[in-house]
């Protein structure tokens, strides 16, 4: 049986004396690339090993290249054999409970070829809202062996994305806000709207009331309420800067729903040369 994507509570704990487990931290804060270390350092789940959103998971910035570039395939196992990770590892990600970071984690790590990663349901919220260990201890471990293989995810360039308005072969499928979309607001890029023909359903809606991911049932109604009549095999999910489309290509597979690849460069690569067109509508 494929692993599933997301791991519950109960299965982290049952994993907790596992010597082959790796748990990693990965809160961050798109404003605040510090954040993330702060927040570990204040508590972390027993035994977690923090990384960096920014350092580890993300490629350098050209500054034409989107806020969180794809990294380097080596350079990314290099940071991942450094906090342990080795080719027999069971690795489970957290963040705060959104999942777009831990989905970001996740899919760096399947686009390498490591299959065996999961994303902690709920994350660190609702591991503290169970009572269950948290400290501010820094784990000891030894460097793992990690080395890329035969990716696992697909990820698009630019060029094809701009390709891809002519032929209309894939639909973009936007993971941020509906007014983001929409180019009602924008808090975070120098330009609002959205790549044109993108459909938009915000990645935060994948997360229920209660802090966890909603049930597949309930995903692959909403994912296929947006997305049809489209083939979903060629959907290709955005948002951003490459994080929280992640976490939307995540629940679409736990729905039970292929989705082709994600563009990691995503709006805010898309926006840095002023020739790509943009759309803005007054309907979020």
């Amino acid at each position: 049986m494929p692993l599933s994507p997301l791991a519950s509570i109960n299965e982290l704990q049952a994993l907790l004396n596992d010597p082959k487990l790796v748990l990693l931290d990965v809160r961050a804060s798109l404003t605040d690339p510090e954040a993330g270390r702060g927040y570990y350092e204040a508590g972390h789940i027993a035994g977690a090993r923090f990384c960096d959103l920014e350092e580890d998971v993300a490629g350098c910035k050209s500054g034409t290249n989107g806020r969180h570039p794809l990294p380097d395939s080596g350079r990314f196992c290099e940071n991942m054999r450094r906090l342990g990770v080795s080719a027999d590892s069971h690795v489970v990600v957290y963040d705060d409970g959104a999942c777009g970071y831990a989905s970001r984690l996740w899919f760096t790590l399947r686009w390498v070829g490591f299959e065996n990663v999961q994303v902690l349901n709920g994350g660190f919220v609702a591991w503290q809202k169970a009572g269950l260990a948290v400290n501010t201890e820094k784990p000891v471990w030894q460097a793992g062996n990690l080395r890329a293989h035969t990716p696992l995810e697909r990820v698009f360039d630019v060029e094809f994305i701009e390709r891809n308005l002519e032929t209309g072969d894939y639909t973009l499928l936007d993971g941020r806000s509906r007014e983001r979309w929409s180019g009602q607001t924008e808090p975070i890029d120098p330009i609002a709207g959205h790549i044109p023909g993108a459909l938009v359903r915000p990645s935060t809606e994948n997360i229920g009331k209660d802090g966890f991911f909603k049930s597949p049932e309930t995903l692959a109604q909403e994912f296929l309420a947006v997305i049809n009549p489209t083939s979903h095999a060629d959907v290709i999910n955005y948002c951003g800067s490459g994080v929280t489309a992640c976490c939307n290509h995540l629940a679409m597979m736990t729905a039970g729903i292929p989705a082709a690849g994600v563009y990691i460069g995503s709006w805010s690569e898309w926006i840095s040369d002023p020739r790509r067109p943009i759309n803005q509508t007054d309907k979020p």
